[in-house]
């Protein structure tokens, strides 16, 4: 019960990254799937770089592939190792 309430209290925003670098909160939605289903619905009728990020922590939220991407070679190895 107290993890539902947890996740009913999380919220999304979705940023746009404008030319000059400052960012534009666009929308909130409180569920993840639907935060990131409205980002690239955005990027489909106005190419930008949006970003999704938890409301309450601030961190950024970036696809799975994406960060797969940017993590370098052999991180997930290391951290086994330990």
């Amino acid at each position: 019960m107290a993890k539902e309430i947890e996740n009913m209290a999380r919220a999304y925003d979705i940023l746009r990254k404008l030319e000059n670098g400052e960012i534009l909160r666009i929308a909130s939605r409180s569920d993840l799937a639907q935060a990131r289903k409205l980002a690239e619905s955005l990027n489909a009728y106005w190419p930008a770089e949006y970003i999704v990020r938890e409301s309450s922590s601030g961190v950024e939220l970036r696809p799975k592939e994406e960060r797969l991407a940017t993590e370098p070679q052999g991180a997930h190895k290391s951290q086994r190792a330990m």
